[in-house]
């Protein structure tokens, strides 16, 4: 136990124990809520309270003096804190509201202005003090003898004077447990499970803020479940594909086996949250959520909820929390791919239906999305999540006893979330169902806490299919239909291991080039030669190749715009737009030259190898949706040049091309997307299990179509 020293509050004038180390930090007395900050002074020494002192520590201590901090924040913005043990609460952000700064102001020019005022008011009250002086007169306070007029180390307030010796403080009110306050080296029985999915194979990707100091993003609610919410940095665990610490993919199989374990190893005495953010689909009356790999149309390989809210069932925990953030959708981005559909009113009925003593808390109501805009990138509800977390619990101290309080953390974010809704003009609620039933364990500082949470089912990458996926995503690599700035890249380490099968059916030829697998790699130098992708991250096979084609077209590779903002002058903005229009023309034609020569060698196909003729299928395929978007994007630059579309001047500064899934373009781009989509499909059925598989399936699930919507 560190050195305690008495002290006076300047407000209430009461004596308060101090731990030594606290000198020059800015503290609120619990009593009166008077912020002060605690000075050291040259003072007579006076021998410190009950506690071990070390023996490399001087045998002196410093006199305390506490003054109030040159702030402007007063006592009365914070309620009193109660505390049967008449100390200072300590400055962890779940016991007061904070300072900051305070230590470090400069005392200004007119400093004097406070205290002459303070001394004022004193002698105002005066009259009231001297009550208490006389009602307080017999309480004679036992001093040390060295004439400093320190308190005795062994009187405290909260010490009734009788002759009865002082009983014993139970062991709980030293470890922080139901009868007393926290202790900042109390372990809270509590634990936290985060499981974020973004980078889907075959949905819309999903925010997760952005990644710079200062700015809010997902992997920083970890810190907030430990700082804030006093969970053992042990016990909290973040599940993801973007996680700081360990980036793991969240695959169905992963995400079980890790909540498994999770919720299995907990105690009777333990509160549990955990949140999910990523898509969630109902299907004949069934709600699932999606892992990384799943495939919306696929129940399948999708996640159950009636299987999570077993396993919560049948957690032993205490207090049990789930937030799920589903049905997440980004209107500027649009259904790139599937995934955003508005929550239906099964899906709701569906999680409705809570297993006892669990609580859940959604993102949004029936016919409702949980959007990410442009100001939140993290999406409404998680930012103001994000928020209440970061702030913790305000207003007491927690005792490691104490529940989770979910419905005040809940009010708190759908306060926020309204607010946001309310000035952008959609809907969204955020709802709760279910309630506590406390039948868990008390809390026992000697039980043992589980082992620290792992991440479970992982399987361990073969080197030979990842060797083998490696070569056949070089061979085919092709930039995104649709720039964008998430991260669609799909890590082939990812995947489940290529069956032995593939690998040998399919293993790399080395046979001379064909005359097939040239027009093959010319149709992806035109696809890359039109992309903004820098030339230095151009796959090193055929860089030199696009590199040559670039300079050879000058097209405006920034042309493909995914936007524009509002113009101050319309005719020379359409002027712009016009010749916008041209420059994508000019991409068309070598692109169209490229699909020529390749449908011409289509009766060669089948002297092939079977992996030349999956790598011809897939980049037909890929070629033939890149000249039907082009031609798409054709039209909504003809819509803008004609007419500028809708927007409030109130709220938005532009337009962004978003995804559809219909395409409302020209005839013969809608003729070449369908014929896309069906070698696409053929191709995903004909090879289960492989690479093509999963690029045939990822191009297939890519929308076609655009709109013009109105952003920031």
């Amino acid at each position: 136990m560190s050195n305690v020293i008495n002290t006076a509050c300047p407000g209430c004038k009461k004596v308060l124990r101090v731990p030594a180390d606290w000198v020059n930090k800015n503290i609120r007395c619990k009593f009166c809520n008077t912020t002060m900050q605690i000075k050291a002074s040259t003072a007579p020494k006076v021998p410190t309270v009950t506690g071990v002192t070390d023996a490399k520590q001087p045998q002196t201590a410093n006199r305390l003096v506490s003054t109030p901090p040159a702030t402007s924040q007063t006592a009365s913005q914070t309620k009193p804190l109660n505390s049967p043990i008449p100390e200072v609460a300590n400055q962890n952000p779940l016991d007061f509201d904070e300072i900051p700064g305070a230590s470090k102001r400069k005392k200004k020019a007119g400093a004097w202005i406070v205290p002459a005022v303070l001394a004022l008011v004193l002698f105002t009250i005066g009259g009231v003090g001297a009550v208490f002086v006389l009602k307080f007169a017999n309480d004679k306070k036992p001093t040390v003898a060295d004439g400093s007029g320190q308190l005795d180390p062994k009187y405290s307030e909260d010490k009734k004077e009788t002759d009865s010796p002082k009983k014993k403080a139970p062991a709980s009110e030293k470890t922080g447990g139901e009868k007393g306050t926290a202790n900042i080296n109390a372990k809270f029985p509590r634990r936290a499970m985060l499981v974020s999915v973004h980078n889907y194979f075959y949905a819309n990707p999903i925010q997760y803020g952005i990644t710079v100091s200062g700015a809010k993003n997902i992997p920083k609610l970890v810190d907030f479940f430990k700082n804030q919410f006093r969970v053992p940095g042990d016990q909290v665990i973040h599940l993801s594909d973007i996680a700081k610490d360990n980036p793991v993919p969240p695959t169905k199989g992963v995400i079980e086996a890790t909540i498994s374990d999770y919720l299995k190893t907990s105690r009777k005495q333990d509160r549990v949250m955990l949140v999910f953010i990523g898509h969630a689909v109902e299907n004949d009356g069934k709600v699932y959520l999606a892992p990384i790999e799943g495939d919306l149309t696929a129940p399948a390989g999708l996640i159950p909820l009636e299987w999570l809210y077993k396993e919560l069932k049948e957690c032993p925990a205490r207090q049990k929390l789930l937030v799920l953030d589903v049905c997440r959708y980004n209107p500027a981005q649009g259904f790139e791919r599937p995934g955003g559909d508005p929550m239906s009113s099964k899906m709701e009925e569906v999680i409705k239906a809570v297993p006892e003593g669990v609580q859940v808390i959604t993102a949004c109501s029936v016919d409702q999305r949980s959007m990410e805009t442009d100001g939140e990138p993290l999406g409404v509800f998680m930012d103001a999540f994000y928020t209440v977390m970061q702030k913790g619990i305000q207003g007491k101290i927690q005792k490691v006893s104490d529940g989770i309080p979910v419905e005040e953390i809940f009010e708190s974010i759908k306060k926020r979330v309204g607010e946001v809704v309310a000035e952008q003009g959609f809907k969204q609620v955020p709802k709760i169902f279910g309630s506590i039933k406390d039948n868990g364990a008390e809390y026992d500082p000697a039980e043992k806490f589980p082992e620290k949470i792992k991440i479970a089912g992982a399987p361990k990458a073969n080197p030979e299919s990842v060797k083998f996926m490696k070569t056949v995503f070089e061979e085919i690599s092709t930039p995104p239909v649709k720039a964008t700035n998430a991260d669609s890249s799909i890590k082939f380490e990812y995947l489940p291991p290529v069956p032995d099968k593939f690998i040998k059916d399919y293993a790399v030829s080395n046979e001379p080039e064909t005359e097939l697998q040239k027009a093959v790699k010319q149709a992806r130098v035109e696809l890359w030669a039109i992309s903004s992708v820098d030339d230095k991250e151009l796959p090193a096979d055929i860089k030199a190749s696009v590199v040559a084609t670039r300079n050879k077209i000058k097209v405006n590779l920034n042309v493909l715009k995914d936007g524009y903002r509002v113009p101050g002058n319309e005719n020379t903005f359409k002027a712009g737009i016009e010749k916008d229009e041209k420059e994508v023309a000019l991409m068309m034609l070598g692109l169209t030259e490229a699909l020529d020569a390749l449908k011409k060698l289509e009766e060669k196909k089948d002297e092939e190898s079977k992996r030349w003729q999956a790598n011809y299928d897939f980049v037909l395929a890929r070629l033939e949706a890149q000249v039907a978007y082009l031609y798409e994007y054709q039209s909504a630059l003809g819509q803008m040049r004609k007419e500028l579309p809708a927007h409030d001047p109130k709220i938005h500064g532009g337009w962004k091309l978003a995804s559809t899934i219909k395409l409302q373009g020209d005839s013969a781009g809608k003729k070449l997307a369908k014929e896309s989509n069906g070698i696409l499909e053929k191709l995903a059925k004909a090879v289960p299990g492989s690479p093509w598989e999963v690029m045939a399936k990822r191009e297939k699930f890519t929308a076609l179509g655009l709109e013009w919507q109105a952003t920031k």
